[in-house]
């Protein structure tokens, strides 16, 4: 959360998403445990049930480690790419048929 106590809209929204596609562990349950003391990611599956379904937490794990060097708090966005606009093409020469 941020430094105040009322989070912020994003970070409701980001309570809900799920990190755990298997099991539907929301990233609110996991980073939970993370405050509530789990210090590894078998903690943190051991305390919410993810990385036990059939990816063999190939899927969540990398976002549950991010989350335990942040301190609970979700992952960074992923930063838009950048406008098309910015980017130059050539325009296409048609070539004519040959009478």
């Amino acid at each position: 959360m941020n430094q105040s106590s009322t989070p912020t809209l994003e970070e409701v929204r980001a309570r809900f998403r799920v990190v755990c596609i298997c099991k539907g562990i929301k990233l609110g349950k996991i980073s939970d445990a993370i405050r509530a003391g789990a210090k590894t990611v078998q903690d943190v599956n051991r305390s919410t049930g993810s990385g036990s379904g059939d990816c063999g937490a190939t899927r969540c794990r990398p976002v549950i480690e991010e989350m335990l060097r942040n301190g609970g708090r979700p992952p960074a966005p992923t930063p838009e790419p950048e406008p098309a606009e910015d980017y130059w093409f050539p325009t296409p020469v048609l070539k004519r048929k040959s009478d």
